[in-house]
């Protein structure tokens, strides 16, 4: 469980709590002006449990998944950052939505070109402090129906992500290398396409059909670039940090590189969509104050995709 940071302000505000001079609510029973509580990174950029300041304009979060981006940043992010962008939650008229994460200009150069992630207007963050939060600024979402649980529509900002990288992946023979919860996703678009999919990982049961040949494509979600096992003439989409690429491959088999990051709202309205359709492994869910937990899960590979609940 976490360490929670203490900010002089909780402790005066717990003091007030004890002597009653304020009315306690709510089901952790903070005091109705309290901040709301969150994993923030902290000096040594660690993830810790602590009080941020509370949205004016508030939206109850109601599950938010861990995404490998976010482990990525534990460790590199400037202290008080809070992560997480997988993010469904409440308006205040009672309707769930799922966030989106990044909302491009749609008028750009770089936009017109389907390039979205590399516009200007793109960095901006759109989901105030972050998911692994109580709260959150009221943002742009779309409504989920309900026959989708809080925990598995989350899978929708990921997903968007991938129906976008998708779209640069000639249809064929396809080899997903990486079967983390991404390379599930990846797959399971591809073979609702129609593709012929191949899977390799480095956990040896998590892998899936080699390929019995050369393959049309591949899509990189781990740190590994077999171009060999590619075609002549083939594509390679690159969906993560991967390891080093032998160019000469590149340059002798005429392969085309692909780099794919993020998802625009279009992708996000084609995820809701697809994902009751697809079959995705269950979440692992628990409640934030065991994120060390869930991360450590994560980073083990016994939980292939965690969410957590506030």
């Amino acid at each position: 469980m976490l360490e929670p940071i203490e900010s002089e302000k909780s402790r005066t505000r717990r003091t007030c709590g004890r002597r009653g001079r304020r009315r306690l609510i709510g089901r952790r029973g903070y005091p109705y002006d309290a901040d709301v509580r969150a994993v923030v990174l902290d000096a040594d950029g660690q993830p810790r449990l602590a009080d941020v300041p509370a949205p004016a304009d508030p939206m109850r979060v109601l599950a938010c998944g861990l995404c490998g981006s976010d482990v990525e940043k534990i460790g590199v992010a400037p202290p008080g950052t809070v992560l997480g962008h997988e993010v469904v939650a409440q308006r205040a008229d009672g309707i769930r939505v799922a966030l989106i994460h990044h909302l491009p200009c749609g008028a750009c150069e770089r936009c017109l070109a389907g390039h979205e992630s590399t516009c200007d207007r793109f960095a901006a963050p759109t989901i105030v402090p972050g998911g692994f939060a109580e709260t959150v600024e009221r943002t742009e979402g779309l409504e989920v129906p309900a026959s989708i649980a809080d925990a598995v529509a989350t899978y929708l900002e990921p997903l968007a992500c991938v129906l976008r990288g998708a779209e640069r992946v000639p249809r064929g023979r396809v080899l997903v290398v990486g079967q983390g919860f991404v390379g599930r996703l990846f797959a399971a678009v591809l073979r609702e396409r129609g593709d012929d999919v191949y899977a390799t990982d480095a956990r040896a049961e998590r892998a899936g059909r080699k390929p019995d040949g050369t393959v049309d494509a591949a899509v990189l979600c781990a740190p590994a670039a077999p171009l060999d096992a590619v075609a002549a003439g083939g594509t390679v989409l690159v969906f993560s940090p991967a390891t080093s690429v032998e160019l000469d491959l590149v340059y002798r088999n005429e392969l085309t590189l692909a780099g794919s990051r993020s998802a625009t709202p279009r992708h996000m309205r084609e995820a809701l969509e697809l994902l009751p359709t697809l079959d995705l492994p269950e979440p692992t869910v628990l409640p934030l104050d065991r994120f060390e937990d869930g991360l450590d899960r994560y980073r083990s590979g016994r939980a292939l995709k965690v969410v957590f609940t506030p």
